[in-house]
């Protein structure tokens, strides 16, 4: 048996720049991302097994085909022709539904134990390749850390980032499905803040707290709030709670709240009234 812990990330800009309209991209959104990884994670342990199997201990984590997890393992398994089975449990932590990409970051665990149970040794390029077949969010975490990407546009440019940051990460009891936020985009409030985006880069690189603060932001924004009034609520609990930024991660239903140090966070996070936690900058 292999056991890993599956970070996950946060993000803290999002600019949807539009609509791919032409070639084989077409129907999938350019974008333009800056993701952060977490201490926040699931654990997964995979064993050799006389059939295929997937287990989880959350009851709305699907254990078929629509699991990433179980994508990524069935793929491995037929690109390279493997003919052993394996029963993977899945341990969640991460939430469920809620713009912290749990199941992208679980299939590229999955990818890397098989890569050394199967002694497939896969470059990174190689990894990167399979993640992307079966989501467009999964190779980022065979970088991991800090770093922009366009997702279905394929650009993944590592960030060095400067310190450690705490957040706190809101929870609510709905959940946002990321096809649906997809489908619900306005097109005409997105894509105009792509300089914030360069701006966050920037405060990360250089550690500008103050420039990272005025510069975090998510173009789901625009339409996740308008039909879930309920999350920009939340929203604005986080900030007159104390938090130095809060904005949408991913199409959410989670948010994030940036604080000042770790005990500040815990203080913001016991005064809200949804469901929350405080996560760090993964070391």
């Amino acid at each position: 048996m292999i056991t890993l812990p599956s970070y996950t990330r946060i993000t803290l800009a999002l600019d949807i720049i539009g609509k791919i309209k032409e070639g084989p991209l077409k129907g999938y959104h350019e974008l333009a991302i800056v993701k952060h990884q977490i201490d926040l994670h699931d654990t997964i342990s995979i064993t050799s097994a006389d059939h295929m199997a997937l287990f989880c201990d959350h009851p709305a984590v699907p254990c078929n085909e629509s699991n990433l997890a179980w994508r990524a393992a069935l793929l491995l398994k037929n690109q390279f022709n493997i003919k052993d089975n394996v029963e993977i449990s899945i341990e969640k932590r991460i939430p469920v539904q809620g713009g912290l990409a749990g199941g992208s970051a679980n299939a590229a665990t999955v990818i890397s134990i098989l890569n050394q149970l199967w002694q497939l040794n896969l470059s990174l390029d190689e990894l990167c390749q399979v993640g992307r077949a079966v989501g467009m969010d999964v190779p980022f975490y065979f970088y991991g850390k800090t770093a922009f990407d366009t997702e279905a546009t394929c650009v993944l440019e590592p960030i060095v980032h400067q310190g450690v940051y705490d957040f706190v990460v809101a929870m609510p009891t709905i959940g946002v499905s990321t096809k649906k936020a997809y489908g619900q985009i306005d097109y005409g409030n997105i894509g105009k803040n792509r300089e914030k985006t360069d701006r966050v880069q920037q405060a990360l690189t250089t550690g500008d707290r103050a420039l990272l603060i005025s510069s975090m932001h998510n173009d789901f924004e625009h339409s996740v709030f308008k039909h879930y009034p309920n999350l920009k609520d939340i929203q604005t609990s986080m900030i007159n709670a104390g938090c130095e930024a809060a904005i949408l991660s991913g199409s959410g239903s989670s948010l994030i709240g940036l604080a000042k140090d770790k005990n500040h966070a815990q203080e913001i996070d016991k005064s809200l009234s949804c469901k929350s936690m405080v996560v760090s900058t993964l070391r």
